[in-house]
């Protein structure tokens, strides 16, 4: 129903631009471009249209498992660093990681559980 009003609207601009004078050719050449508009803005929902969408995921509840877990394993690296050499150093190598540049594991397992 917009969209009928808004072409009406268009051959209204190009009968009186044909009335005022133009040749028929230059009439609908001018009638277009506001009739191209006024349908574009009859498509476009309106800015009040509510928007639904569902609520976002709480904060953090997958990455504080992660970190919790991390921190726990980092912990009983800390305890026993042959354990660190041969589990953690080997993943983050694969993972393209230098193991050098990160904190001793006390430290790294502190700094995660201040993160959860």
């Amino acid at each position: 129903m917009r969209t009928a009003l808004a072409l009406g609207i268009g051959v209204i601009i190009g009968v009186a631009v044909w009335l005022l004078g133009a040749e028929p050719l230059w009439a609908t050449a001018l009638a277009v471009p506001p009739t191209a508009f006024a349908v574009l803005v009859t498509r476009l929902p309106r800015a009040t249209d509510v928007v639904w969408s569902s609520e976002p995921p709480p904060p953090g509840s997958i990455s504080t498992a992660h970190a919790s877990t991390l921190a726990s394993r980092l912990q009983e690296a800390a305890e026993n660093p042959r354990r660190f050499q041969d589990r953690f150093r080997g993943r983050l190598q694969r993972l393209g990681i230098d193991a050098a540049e990160l904190p001793d594991p006390e430290d790294l397992a502190e700094r995660l559980r201040r993160v959860e």
